[in-house]
């Protein structure tokens, strides 16, 4: 199984990281393969499948806090459960614990996964944030949630930026622009304006921006580099292969 992680996240020993390649992109609970794919990462990483959980990923701003209870959901078994006052299997695109050895996981294919770790209260995040999860700025939700439940402070919480479709790749409409208008995000910052109708647009620096307006300091924000849509010998890319299925895996999990 092939995979990297985020430096500055590893480097602490309070975690192990994990965004795979293009090589094994199926990971769709009861798909053909995906399974074997869950098997083969955790044999790498020394970890049963039964102790890893999974989104269902609608484009919300949705974030669940999970304990050993959730272990395997979305992985061996079906997802369960509620969340914000609603059926789980209904959708939700984050995953927050304190719970060491259960491995939080989503998937992309140009997305922004957003990796969170609390150095000093151990909790961590695992956050899947497109276009619509960061207008909806799901990553404040995350922050918010972990200060919430868990104590947690904005100096102690670092944020990962793992590999996403960068600025210079992401072509999106006015549609997209006037949604991230409502939202009062700078938008001299996020855009550049091609014409009267389309944009290229900058996910990471809108991720940057909301959670700095958390209170994260600058600082504690590291990212990956990689860009999916560039790099195709390695990662998966909706925007330049139109897979509906191929994704790649992003995870963390506390050791």
């Amino acid at each position: 199984m092939e995979y990297f992680g985020l430096p500055a996240f590893d480097q602490t020993g309070l975690v192990k990281t994990v965004y795979t390649t293009s090589k094994n992109a199926i990971w769709k609970y009861g798909e053909k393969g995906s399974l074997e794919n869950f098997t083969e990462l955790g044999q790498e990483l020394g970890l049963n499948p039964e102790r890893m959980v999974k989104t269902i990923q609608k484009h919300t701003s949705k974030v669940r806090i999970v304990s050993k209870e959730n272990s395997g959901e979305g992985v061996v078994r079906p997802i369960c459960g509620i969340v914000d006052g609603e059926e789980a299997a209904e959708g939700y695109d984050g995953l927050i614990t304190n719970e060491k050895k259960l491995l939080l996981c989503t998937v992309e294919a140009d997305c922004v996964p957003v990796y969170l770790l609390d150095t000093e209260k151990k909790v961590i995040g695992m956050i899947h944030s497109g276009w619509k999860g960061t207008v909806k700025k799901i990553s404040a939700v995350a922050i918010n949630k972990m200060i919430e439940a868990f104590g947690c402070k904005v100096e102690n919480i670092l944020v990962g930026i793992g590999p996403h479709i960068c600025k210079d790749c992401y072509e999106v409409g006015k549609d997209v622009y006037d949604e991230f208008q409502s939202g009062n995000f700078n938008l001299q910052q996020i855009f550049f304006k091609k014409n009267d109708e389309k944009y290229l647009l900058n996910l990471e620096e809108a991720v940057k921006l909301t959670v700095m307006e958390c209170g994260i300091p600058e600082k504690n924000i590291s990212s990956s580099g990689y860009c999916t849509y560039h790099s195709q010998e390695r990662f998966c890319s909706y925007r330049r292969t139109k897979s509906a299925s191929d994704r790649m895996l992003t995870a963390i999990m506390l050791v």
